[in-house]
């Protein structure tokens, strides 16, 4: 029986795992990665005591500190968590289930996909997520990245210095990132930005070879050239596992109150997968503390 069992390991999961451990409880982190969206960004420069890190760099510093305090770590996917009688729970995790007094949810958010025909197939193979990842399988070649918000342009200066050409697809008229990475990508020569447009089309075989975009306005349609194509129109949380058990807003995202608590005893969420508003590393750390601390409060009260 496990004190709390933390689902996923990103900022929030991790940093729930520190403090938990500081309390002497007895944890366990099930997670299919480490690291969660961090892993993807290159150059974080808004982490408070830190001018620049690397996102690699501040995961391994995070997963050293939750392994040096004794959490238990296992690499696996849950696939359902039921509440008992006695107000514990079961949670599931490939062929293994575990016995926990409280759950923290952190299991962040998955990129969002366009949902056109080929786009599963040629995922992996020039269809990609994550340009921080796999931006260098690109070099000197055309890309696109879909999207108008600040991880697409981030996606799209990381790549124009990896790629010939880098074009930037976005189905409204004005993009809605930061104003300085606005200013950041227009002042590539080797981007072109094609707004109030969208890809109808993904063209390939064995790999992508070109995608069809139509304007929204015109409706004039245009083939375009290239080897990878990054998909940056957002993330969404994947609740399934705790649907049954607690309130979701209508984006699906875990609805907590200020101490982390969801609508169902014993149970607590942290970090992106929350309603939280702004999906940012230092929130997802401070609650993913706050869960930790609540859920500690919580068995206290309980075994007064």
């Amino acid at each position: 029986m496990f004190d709390t069992i933390i689902i996923g390991a990103g900022p929030a999961g991790m940093t729930a795992a520190i403090y938990a451990c500081r309390r002497m409880m007895k944890v366990l982190v099930i997670s299919k990665n480490i690291g969660g969206q961090v892993i993807w960004a290159s150059d974080i420069k808004n982490y408070p005591g830190m001018e620049f890190v690397r996102g690699v760099d501040l995961i391994s510093k995070m997963s050293q500190q939750m392994k040096d305090l004794g959490v238990d770590l296992k690499t696996d996917q849950v696939k359902k968590i039921s509440k008992n009688h006695d107000g514990s729970f079961l949670v599931e995790a490939g062929k293994d289930s575990y016995l926990a007094k409280t759950i923290i949810i952190a299991i962040g958010l998955e990129p969002k996909q366009l949902k056109i025909d080929r786009e599963n197939e040629l995922t992996g193979k020039g269809i990609s997520y994550c340009a921080n990842c796999d931006g260098p399988l690109f070099k000197g070649k055309s890309v696109a990245v879909v999207g108008g918000g600040n991880a697409a342009l981030d996606a799209v200066e990381v790549m124009s210095k990896i790629a010939g050409k880098v074009y930037l697809i976005y189905r409204k008229p004005q993009l809605k990132a930061f104003g300085s990475l606005i200013l950041a990508v227009e002042s590539k020569s080797n981007v072109e930005i094609i707004l109030n447009s969208e890809i109808s089309e993904i063209i390939g075989r064995e790999k992508l070879e070109k995608v069809k975009i139509i304007n929204n306005v015109s409706q004039i349609s245009r083939k375009l050239d290239i080897a990878g194509l990054f998909v940056e129109i957002g993330h969404e949380p994947k609740t399934g596992a705790v649907a049954d058990l607690v309130k979701t807003d209508t984006l699906g995202q875990v609805v907590v109150d200020l101490s982390g608590k969801t609508s169902c005893d014993g149970i607590f969420a942290a970090g992106d997968v929350t309603q939280s508003e702004f999906k940012q590393i230092v929130i997802g750390c401070g609650q993913g503390a706050i869960a930790a601390l609540s859920a500690y409060k919580y068995i206290q009260l309980k075994n007064s």
